[in-house]
């Protein structure tokens, strides 16, 4: 018997919660300058759930997707997916701290970069049935992820709300995406022989 799950529309709709609560943190702390220490821990609590998520199903995809459709999906899919996890981990570690967000900030700049490389090659070989779609999720999360450097730096309210709205348009991409593909998917679960 093989056991095999597709777990991808709900990690598309976790990434459409990792990235609400992204864009309402950069909102809530940088735009509105709400520094409550309760906020930050709370905060932090969310990373640690929605980070743990990340990472185990980044290493799932990265590690154990089964060939054929694994190697370039699990580069496409797994890799920025561990990042995110590493990322939120990292991030939710220094808020409980109370430490300075800078090398966060410096690791979702470079995380950043490399969504949106990974995006745009995947765009480029048409690796899912909504290329463009994909592009626009894997661009959002990218310059979120580059957006949050010079946040964590300049403090700067407007890049705040810049970063909040990119967060955002993000998560909506991400639910756009998740929810048609887990009625798709499990009509295609269902269906298999």
């Amino acid at each position: 018997m093989t056991v095999f799950s597709d777990p991808l529309a709900a990690n598309l709709a976790v990434l459409g919660i990792i990235f609400f609560g992204i864009g309402s943190y950069a909102i809530y702390k940088y735009f509105m300058n709400k520094n409550e220490g309760s906020f930050d821990q709370g905060f932090s609590y969310f990373l640690i759930g929605t980070g743990l998520y990340s990472l185990v199903y980044g290493l799932f995809y990265s590690l154990l997707w089964p060939e054929p459709e694994g190697g370039a999906y699990s580069i496409l899919f797994g890799d920025p997916l561990v990042m995110l996890g590493i990322v939120e981990l990292f991030t939710a570690y220094i808020l409980l701290k109370n430490s300075n967000l800078y090398f966060t900030g410096l690791f979702g700049f470079f995380a950043g970069i490399y969504a949106i490389v990974s995006g745009y090659d995947g765009f480029l070989d048409g690796m899912t049935k909504s290329p463009t779609a994909m592009l626009l999720l894997y661009l959002g999360a990218g310059f979120t992820g580059i957006l949050v450097f010079p946040l964590v730096l300049t403090k700067n309210r407007y890049l705040g709300l810049l970063t909040g709205v990119i967060a955002f348009l993000t998560a909506i991409m991400a639910l756009i995406i998740g929810i048609p593909a887990l009625g798709e998917h499990l009509i295609g679960f269902a269906h298999a022989p």
